[in-house]
């Protein structure tokens, strides 16, 4: 998969923006305000995502091409070498989603319903189990 793919992908997630919050290196993909995604566009080919920190390791473990992303916290967000061998695109979709879904799962149920994402997050209770 490679950047522009990535990006259509995260733009398609319901109210999502892309801005440059930081510097005009790193493209973040947010949903109501609240980063899921990013590109570092000075490293072609990396992907930093959002993430669980209950399968953190078994997914750092299992994957060379994804660890610690650098410059963010150790345990909630992952760097994705998009080039790398051992990481498909049906990996890469699936992380995608877990990143967003795990912003709005900080969201009050106020907001997910306001933003219509309610029944979004209801559904992922139970579709997205661990990654092995």
């Amino acid at each position: 998969m490679n950047i522009e793919q990535v990006r259509l992908l995260c733009l398609s997630k319901a109210h999502t923006t892309e801005d440059m919050p930081f510097d005009d290196t790193f493209v973040t993909f947010k949903v109501a305000g609240k980063i899921f995604a990013g590109l570092p566009l000075e490293h072609p080919g990396l992907l930093v995502l959002k993430c669980n920190s209950e399968y953190f390791d078994d997914l750092c473990a299992a994957y060379p091409s994804i660890h610690q992303a650098w410059h963010w916290h150790k345990k909630h967000w992952v760097q994705l070498q998009l080039d790398g061998s051992d990481i498909s695109d049906a990996l890469v979709r699936r992380l995608i989603d877990d990143a967003y879904i795990q912003v709005i799962a900080k969201f009050s149920r106020k907001l997910r319903v306001e933003l219509d994402l309610e029944e979004l997050f209801q559904l992922s209770k139970n579709s997205f189990p661990p990654i092995e």
